[in-house]
């Protein structure tokens, strides 16, 4: 839904009954007080059952169109925000945004560990252009899948505490010279 200054919020994450588990490796999926926008986030952890991911995440079934709800100047420039909190970052590899139809059709962005700092709120961003494409990919005027994942170095690594408050687009802003 787009908010001021054509920003369009994907999704919230003020309430955790709204998320499912990406797998058997996630666990302690909860709401967090801990968010700097005032509205709520959701905080899980990725544990070592089996050693058979390196991925800690969550999904949600969503009704986004980002052609009919998206400001008319929507382009491969502009960027995927997501706002979270990672505590240590030894052991991660990078962050996962998915948004599609489906979990085997959907649009995959990533964020390298090398640009997050460990115990600090940050909203870091990605040009939407530059996601990478699972099945499908994903119908930007009808996106029913979106979910967030952290990936690990290696399947045995555990991390509590992650937390996520947002995840929004934002137009790119042209320079006029």
């Amino acid at each position: 839904m787009p908010t001021g200054n054509f920003v369009y919020d994907l999704t919230r994450f003020n309430d955790y009954t709204e998320w499912t588990v990406l797998g058997t490796e996630t666990e302690s999926l909860a709401n967090s007080t801990n968010t700097p926008s005032g509205l709520g986030a959701i905080s899980f952890a990725k544990v070592d059952k089996a050693g058979t991911t390196t991925y800690a995440g969550v999904y949600r079934t969503v009704d986004l169109d980002l052609i009919h709800g998206f400001p008319a100047h929507f382009c491969s420039e502009d960027r995927l925000v997501v706002s979270f909190y990672i505590g240590a970052l030894t052991d991660v590899a990078q962050l996962e945004v998915r948004i599609g139809t489906s979990a085997s059709h959907h649009n995959v962005w990533t964020i390298d560990d090398s640009a997050m700092t460990a115990s600090t709120w940050q909203s870091l961003s990605t040009k939407w252009g530059t996601c990478t494409v699972t099945g499908n990919g994903m119908d930007p005027s009808n996106i029913d899948y979106m979910a967030v994942a952290v990936k690990f170095d290696a399947e045995d690594k555990e991390l509590a505490g992650i937390i996520f408050d947002r995840v929004y687009l934002l137009p790119n802003t042209a320079t006029v010279s």
